[in-house]
C-alpha cells in the first residue's frame, strides 16, 4: 500500500511539473543584497501594483534607477529597467516620424540596459528585452534596415526558445506575433519568417497561463492582421469579459491589456465595447 501511494504521488508531481500552468514563467521582483537598494526596488515595484500607465512606469523607472546606482551590477535590476523602458516607449503614440523618434529614445535606453544585463549574465530576460527594444527601435526604418536586424533578433529568440520559451508567460510568442503584425509583409518574406507560426505559439501561451490577458490581445491583433476579423473580435470579447484581478500578480498588466483590447474593438468596429 505504501509503495502504491508513493507511485501515485510521483505521478501527480510529474503531472504538475509538466502541466501548462507549471510552464508559464515570469521574473520575480528584483532582489538586492543592499537594504537601501531593496527599499527602492520595493517602491518601484509597488508603483505598478494597480495600474500600468505612463505615470506609473515613470515612477517605477525613477526608483529602479536610484536602486541601480546603489547596486550597479544587479542583473535583475538591469533586466527590469530594460523591460520598463520598452513598456514606456510602447505606450507612446505612433503614426508620425516625430512620434516614432520619441518612442525610439526609450527603446534605445532599454536596449542599453539589456546589453548591460547580458554582460553580467546571459538570461532569458536579457535576451528578450534586447530583441524587443532592438525591433521596436527599427519599427519606422526602411525595409532594408528592418531586414538587416533579423539575424540578431533570431539569435536572441533562439536562445530563449532553447532555455526558457515560456519567459514572461509566452513572451516568445508575443514577440514573433508583434513582428508579423507590424513589420511589412515583404520583410517577413525576405527573411524567410513563417507569418502563420505565431498563431500556434500564442495558443500555447494562453494554455500555459490562461489568466494573462495580454496574450489574448496579441492573438486578436494577429487574427485581425491575417484577415480573420470575426475570430479577432471573438478573442477581444473573451479578453474583455475576463476578471483582471483573477491573476493578482499581474492585475495592472491585465488592466492595460484590456485597455488595448477596447481600443482595438473601437478601431475595428467603429463602436465602443460592449456595443456590438
Amino acid at each position: 500500500m505504501k509503495k502504491t501511494m508513493t507511485m501515485i504521488l510521483a505521478v501527480v508531481v510529474a503531472a504538475l511539473l509538466l502541466s501548462p500552468l507549471a510552464l508559464a514563467s515570469e521574473p520575480k521582483k528584483p532582489v538586492s543584497a543592499k537594504p537601501e537598494a531593496q527599499a527602492l526596488i520595493d517602491k518601484g515595484w509597488d508603483a505598478q501594483d494597480q495600474d500600468m500607465g505612463l505615470k506609473q512606469i515613470d515612477e517605477t523607472i525613477k526608483y529602479m534607477e536610484q536602486a541601480l546606482k546603489l547596486d550597479p551590477n544587479n542583473q535583475e535590476l538591469l533586466v527590469e529597467l530594460a523591460d520598463e523602458y520598452y513598456q514606456r516607449g510602447d505606450q507612446m503614440p505612433m503614426g508620425s516620424d516625430e512620434n516614432f523618434e520619441a518612442r525610439a529614445k526609450y527603446f534605445t535606453t532599454g536596449l542599453d540596459y539589456a546589453k548591460q544585463a547580458m554582460a553580467v549574465k546571459e538570461t532569458a530576460g536579457a535576451h528578450y528585452w534586447s530583441a524587443a527594444n532592438l525591433a521596436a527601435m527599427n519599427e519606422n526604418n526602411s525595409i532594408i534596415s528592418q531586414a538587416a536586424i533579423f539575424p540578431e533578433l533570431n539569435t536572441h529568440m533562439e536562445w530563449i526558445e532553447a532555455h526558457d520559451q515560456h519567459y514572461k508567460y509566452g513572451g516568445y510568442a508575443r514577440f514573433w506575433s508583434r513582428v508579423v503584425t507590424r513589420v511589412p509583409a515583404i520583410v517577413i518574406k525576405m527573411v524567410g519568417q513563417d507569418p502563420d507560426q505565431p498563431y500556434g505559439q500564442l495558443t500555447d501561451a494562453i494554455n500555459s497561463e490562461p489568466r494573462f490577458i495580454d496574450n489574448y490581445a496579441y492573438l486578436a491583433e494577429f487574427q485581425h492582421n491575417r484577415g480573420k476579423k470575426d475570430e479577432a473580435l471573438a478573442t477581444l470579447d473573451k479578453a474583455l469579459k475576463m476578471d483582471p484581478g483573477a491573476f493578482p500578480e499581474e492585475r495592472a498588466y491585465n488592466r492595460y491589456a484590456q485597455k488595448k483590447a477596447k481600443e482595438h474593438w473601437k478601431e475595428w468596429t467603429g463602436k465602443e465595447y460592449p456595443n456590438k
